[in-house]
């Protein structure tokens, strides 16, 4: 009988690393997380040539703020120690820690503030190999 031939030995039997409630778990995690090029839609909603509505700031300063959030932890997570990913996260938590003015021309320069740091982190995190690229 050949190598080829013979019957392979038995393996040790697979265990998952999760039961079914860790699963449940994850899985319920990941239902709110929205994909990475939803980012991208949210900055060129407020930096496109045509400023977003007054009625729509409040839903895009909410979601900025949770990419935000998002993207600095997974340059904690990820230990990125890159200057320039550090001092954008500076940037990203004196923002999230603002209120959105009431004012329309301040709630717009925000919003754009807001997005542009966004977009940056993105970028450095990409650049970095912390995350894959985005669209």
């Amino acid at each position: 009988m050949t190598a080829a031939s013979q019957p392979a030995p038995p393996s040790a039997s697979w265990t998952p690393p999760l039961d079914a409630e860790g699963l449940a778990r994850v899985v319920s995690g990941l239902r709110g997380v929205r994909p990475l090029d939803a980012i991208l839609d949210d900055v060129g909603d407020v930096l496109s040539n045509q400023a977003p509505r007054e009625d729509e700031f409040a839903e895009l300063d909410e979601r900025l703020r949770g990419d935000l959030r998002r993207l600095v932890n997974i340059a904690v997570a990820a230990e990125n120690d890159d200057g320039q990913v550090a001092d954008l996260i500076g940037r990203a938590q004196t923002l999230t820690a603002e209120e959105l003015p009431a004012d329309y021309r301040a709630a717009l320069g925000y919003l754009r503030r807001t997005a542009g740091v966004t977009n940056d982190l993105l970028e450095r995190l990409t650049e970095t190999g912390t995350i894959k690229d985005v669209a």
